[in-house]
C-alpha cells in the first residue's frame, strides 16, 4: 500500500469534516474537495514508484497544511476551529 495515501486521505477528510459538520455547509458543497483529494492520492501513489520519499514528503505537508491554513475563505480553518472551540469553554 501507499505511503502517501493515509495523509492526503486524511487531509481530505479534515477538510470535509471541518466545512461540514463543524460550520454547517452542505456536502454537496464539498465534491471538489472530494475529487480533488481522489485525485492527488492516484497522482501522489503514481508518483511514489519514482520518487517515494518525495511524495511521501508531499502528503505529509499537505496534511500539515490543510490543518494550519483556510482552503475556502468562508470557513475558518480546523485549527482556528480548535481555538475558537476551546476558548469558547
Amino acid at each position: 500500500m501507499s505511503g502517501s495515501l493515509g495523509p492526503i486521505a486524511a487531509a481530505t477528510a479534515i477538510v470535509v469534516a471541518n466545512a461540514v459538520v463543524v460550520h454547517d455547509k452542505t456536502l454537496t458543497s464539498q465534491t471538489r474537495v472530494v475529487v480533488g483529494g481522489a485525485i492527488a492520492a492516484a497522482g501522489l501513489t503514481l508518483a511514489e514508484r519514482a520518487l517515494p520519499g518525495t511524495a511521501r514528503a508531499v502528503a505529509w505537508l499537505t496534511l500539515v497544511t490543510v490543518l494550519l491554513v483556510r482552503t475556502d475563505p468562508a470557513v475558518p480553518s480546523p485549527a482556528e476551529s480548535f481555538k475558537d472551540w476551546y476558548n469558547a469553554k
